[in-house]
């Protein structure tokens, strides 16, 4: 069995224990530390996991695979990568892994069904699945929404395992994780966590046929980033300049800016990112 709390040697034949941040009584690691690095691996592994989930299931669904059996190699493949004890040792705070253990995880859960791929069919799911989730961080209009994200993929994850029961409760359970974890963590510490994801896919810039179609991506494989869309929700409009006097707001006004009106105030509503774009009646891939 793998987890987070062990990490590929580099033969890729050994595991080691990945290493751990102190208590705060040791040598103060916690405290050197913000708690957004030190809880970026949840949504790493989470997102990168449910956007496997959906290229999994296209993949099913394109080899004309009966329904049942490919719900049950979705079930199969959740079941392992929402297992108690692997959630129990992935929200606990730790550093960041590499790619290369990443990698190793997801070759493992990718592999926790009857279903077996190659090592080429592997390097391609797993960049599908990094230009996925990169594409989600990029796009967020606030780093907090990197939550929703995660949300919406584990929403999404419940309907594709269907009736199973056990399934949707390990999801529901990391739900409630996921609530206990960032509920209360500061804006620096999300800014922090969405630092850390950016650093993790910095220079990763594959291709992917769907974002060329949809004009999400350049044809150098970079990102584009969304130039309007809709505002988080009490955030003011570009160019607002507020004027205050002895701590009150006493006038503001709103000045031109280039673009500024491609930008509508939102209503709290939940973002799209994070949903299923493979599915052909997909939301379309925007914020």
């Amino acid at each position: 069995r793998i987890g987070p709390g062990h990490r590929a040697g580099r033969s890729g034949a050994k595991w080691r224990p990945a290493r751990r941040v102190r208590g705060a009584g040791a040598f103060g690691e916690i405290a050197a530390m913000p708690s957004g690095q030190l809880m970026t691996m949840p949504l790493l592994i989470v997102n990168m996991g449910g956007e496997m989930v959906y290229i999994l299931e296209q993949r099913l669904q394109a080899q004309k695979i009966p329904e049942a059996k490919g719900q049950k190699v979705l079930s199969d493949v959740v079941r392992t990568m929402y297992y108690p004890r692997f959630i129990e040792e992935l929200f606990k705070p730790q550093d960041m892994y590499s790619v290369h253990s990443t990698r190793q995880i997801f070759d493992k859960l990718a592999h926790s069904s009857i279903m077996r791929l190659n090592e080429s069919s592997m390097d391609k799911l797993f960049d599908l699945m990094a230009m996925g989730f990169k594409y989600q961080i990029m796009s967020c209009i606030t780093p907090q929404e990197l939550v929703d994200v995660t949300f919406n993929h584990l929403d999404v994850l419940k309907r594709l395992v269907g009736s199973a029961a056990p399934v949707i409760e390990l999801l529901n359970e990391c739900t409630r994780q996921m609530q206990l974890a960032y509920a209360s963590m500061t804006v620096a510490d999300y800014a922090v966590m969405r630092q850390c994801l950016c650093t993790f896919f910095q220079d990763r810039k594959v291709k992917v046929s769907l974002f060329l179609h949809n004009h999400t991506q350049n044809s150098d494989g970079s990102i584009i980033v969304p130039s309007g869309g809709v505002l988080a929700a009490n955030a003011l409009p570009p160019g607002t300049v507020r004027y205050f006097q002895s701590g009150a707001e006493i006038d503001r006004e709103q000045l031109p800016t280039a673009g500024g009106g491609a930008w509508t105030p939102g209503a709290g509503a939940r973002t799209h990112l994070g949903l299923n774009v493979y599915e052909k009646d997909a939301a379309p891939a925007a914020a």
